[in-house]
């Protein structure tokens, strides 16, 4: 079945300058930083990816464990892309990940032709004991029906209005202080102030096998045989985001297994672009003058579709 419709890619989290500036920090040694740690680590095999610039975070998407022993992961292709024109190449210690409170160097392993997914691999030295247990992968494909529930998972920041609105729905944003600590950012302004959250947002499939153009593959002189080769499965969450699920590309989609373990069935490619939400006298309200959206929509590459990326992440050194 050939599903046409415009997605947005929302590939990365590029932190607008507008939203990073900062007073001057205070003239003291960051020990975050130093030290290679951030507070308020979650013990999941899901981090935040940041591509810098500068030692300043510039991109930012998801990322998650798949082999602690080797230090590999998973994230969406387009993440890593987005630094310099599509150039994977990273500089120097400029690709990190935030895993489990610890700061890790990695950089690019593999990348297939076809499917938006890399394998990241941490550089350097690292403790394996210190790293959380990677979600199962099953060696057969999930048996993913319409109607199923899963779970997405990734790192992104949120306004605080937002934290705010989710606090009194009933939905306490869980805030990781990633920005505060260890990159040191005072916005002075409510309505800009934002912090790292790592979102877990209940969904439930409503297709499978869809093929579409992916909005960045327009141009690609590759695109139409990835949009031959690729299928996907969409989900909708049981709530409204508010606002982009950008940040959460390259993040994990779970199910619960018949023992009630999360197993990995996904990476998040892709969403449908948010809408403007009205209340019920037609008005757009907010508090900072940013108004309310619908966002509930997302993509999604299915797991087996990137097997071999798996089998090669289990084998590499």
């Amino acid at each position: 079945m050939i599903v046409r419709c415009r997605l947005v890619l929302f590939l990365i989290f590029v932190l607008c300058s507008s939203m990073l500036t900062s007073c001057n920090p205070p003239p003291v040694e960051n020990l975050y930083r130093k030290e290679g740690r951030f507070p308020g680590g979650l013990n999941v095999p899901v981090a935040l990816l940041v591509a810098e610039w500068g030692g300043k975070p510039r991109v930012m998407g998801s990322t998650w464990l798949i082999d602690g022993g080797r230090g590999a992961l998973f994230t969406a292709k387009h993440v890593t892309d987005a630094l310099m024109n599509s150039t994977i190449e990273l500089g120097a210690n400029e690709c990190k990940v935030f895993l489990s409170g610890r700061v890790y160097t990695c950089f690019v392993d593999r990348v297939p032709p076809l499917r938006d997914a890399v394998v990241l691999k941490i550089l350097g030295p690292f403790n394996s004991a210190e790293l959380p247990t990677p979600y199962k992968i099953s060696t057969e494909p999930p048996k993913l029906k319409v109607g199923d529930t899963v779970f997405v998972q990734g790192f992104h920041s949120h306004l605080k209005e937002i934290r705010d609105i989710n606090e009194k729905e009933g939905f306490r944003d869980m805030v990781v202080p990633i920005l505060q600590t260890f990159y040191e950012r005072r916005f002075g302004n409510e309505c800009i102030d934002r912090e790292i959250v790592f979102d877990s947002i209940e969904a439930r499939v409503i297709k499978l096998n869809i093929r579409i153009k992916i909005d960045d593959q327009e141009n690609d002189p590759m695109g139409e045989l990835k949009y031959s080769a690729n299928t996907y499965f969409s989900i909708v969450t049981s709530r409204n985001h508010k606002f982009s699920f950008g940040g959460l590309s390259g993040g994990v989609v779970v199910k619960l297994d018949k023992n009630g373990e999360p197993e990995a069935v996904g990476i998040i490619t892709a969403e449908k672009p948010v809408e403007f939400k009205y209340d019920k006298n037609g008005r757009l309200i907010s508090p900072c003058g940013l108004p309310p959206l619908a966002a509930d929509t997302l993509l999604i590459t299915p797991i087996e579709s990137v097997k071999e990326l798996y089998d090669y992440a289990r084998r590499m050194r």
